[in-house]
């Protein structure tokens, strides 16, 4: 809320205001506010008027505007001549601001979706006017039209209910730069701050144009564990659009499993485009876990879990765990493994906080491991689940060997969409 005292304007106010000399000469119509987007509010920075029936637009600097009203602005006579619209001087942060928002989507980072802006709402302050609200609601696009009073007086008369505003805070707000035209670098630090499911929605949410401008700008890693939580079918769509470099280090940040779905839902020309410019590690991987059926263990698993010999000590393996942890898609579980990778027992991370630090792993070990084969399907994985508990159920092949993990993650994605039936 803007402190008590302060002017208010809306751009729906503003928008087609005469704008005039000191001398009373009309220079023509406001149709848009040049707008500084670097600050914290953004400031209004210049004004852009032409004649009604006119294509030229010119531009003049805010601090020539002596006067503003919800009707009119009075520019001062000593200001300088008004520049054509393209030929003004543009930093990088500059934007047309009409242009550039209004009727336009943006992310309300705190409600964590997609909203449709109808109106901004401006405070003028010492001189500057500053942009602090979005107006996201009914009464934003009644007021454009010009039947808010109208429509609220009926709404109170007819119904007895009090039409609500809905404003997002300026600092709520995430614009999303127009494909089509000169890209924005908006900082994304508050949607790189949203949880990967609700960052997720929010892009499911946009057209295939933002989703594709969006992708561009947000860190790999951010937007890697946002598509991790998205439909298949936006994924494929997402990564259609990028560049089979760009698309290949996101991947690389994804869990070897989601990545090896998400290729063989791709066309086999874009997945092979992107699997050519993997680490060759990362490929090998990958490709290791196409081998098996999407639904099978072997599918499902994931390659990146913490194992060693059993003659390590505790504090050697809790070494271990801090140097690869951000590597791992499990981390509560440390599998104990011989030279040939046959499992031989397994410990989590309490046994290891609570225990003496130089115990080997064999005597704090669970030899009795539930383990899954290579081609168990959903049911019998889920039956391990429910019966055990367990966050991950090793995966082993005919010689007991370990090949990787399933989480209970993997397993509800598969399940998940026979639930409701």
């Amino acid at each position: 809320m803007e402190p008590a005292g302060l002017e208010t304007y809306y751009l729906s106010e503003l928008l087609l205001s005469n704008v005039y000399l000191e001398t009373g000469k009309r220079l023509g119509k406001l149709y848009d506010l040049i707008v500084d987007m670097e600050k914290a509010l953004p400031e209004v920075i210049g004004i852009v008027f032409g004649g009604r029936f006119s294509k030229l637009r010119f531009c003049l600097q805010w601090a020539d505007v002596n006067d503003l009203k919800k009707s009119a602005l009075v520019v001062r006579t000593e200001s300088g001549p008004p520049v054509p619209l393209e030929n003004r001087h543009r930093a990088q942060t500059d934007v047309l601001l009409r242009d550039f928002l209004l009727d336009k989507q943006i992310v309300d980072v705190h409600g964590a979706k997609v909203e449709r802006v109808n109106d901004l709402k401006f405070v003028r302050s010492e001189g500057k006017l500053l942009l602090v609200q979005v107006d996201v609601g009914l009464r934003g696009l009644l007021r454009r039209l010009g039947f808010e009073e109208a429509v609220t007086r009926f709404n109170k008369w007819f119904f007895d209910y009090d039409l609500k505003e809905r404003f997002i805070a300026w600092n709520y707000v995430e614009p999303l730069a127009h494909p089509d035209r000169l890209k924005l670098q908006i900082p994304q630090a508050r949607l790189a701050e949203l949880h990967p499911a609700d960052l997720a929605d929010i892009i499911e949410d946009m057209d295939v144009h933002e989703r594709s401008a969006l992708a561009e700008t947000l860190d790999e890693e951010v937007l890697a564990e946002a598509i991790e939580e998205m439909d298949p079918k936006i994924q494929v769509s997402i990564m259609r659009q990028l560049e089979p470099n760009r698309a290949a280090d996101i991947m690389e940040e994804m869990s070897p499993d989601e990545a090896a779905d998400l290729i063989a839902d791709l066309p086999e020309e874009t997945a092979s485009g992107i699997l050519r410019e993997m680490d060759a590690e990362y490929e090998e991987k990958v490709k290791g876990l196409l081998a098996h059926e999407e639904d099978e263990a072997g599918g499902l698993m994931t390659t990146q879990f913490m194992a060693l010999t059993p003659d390590r000590t505790i504090v050697e393996a809790l070494a271990h765990i801090r140097r690869h942890a951000n590597e791992m898609d499990v981390v509560y579980y440390l599998y104990i493994v011989d030279d040939q990778g046959r499992l031989l027992g397994v410990t989590n991370l309490r046994e290891l906080l609570s225990t003496e630090i130089f115990t080997p792993l064999e005597q704090i070990m669970t030899s009795r491991v539930i383990t899954a084969r290579i081609d168990d399907g959903p049911k019998d994985l889920a039956k391990l689940f429910a019966k055990y508990g367990f966050r991950g159920v090793p995966v082993v092949d005919g010689e007991n060997r370990i090949a990787g993990v399933v989480r209970f993650k993997a397993l509800l994605e598969i399940l998940a969409p026979h639930l409701g039936k």
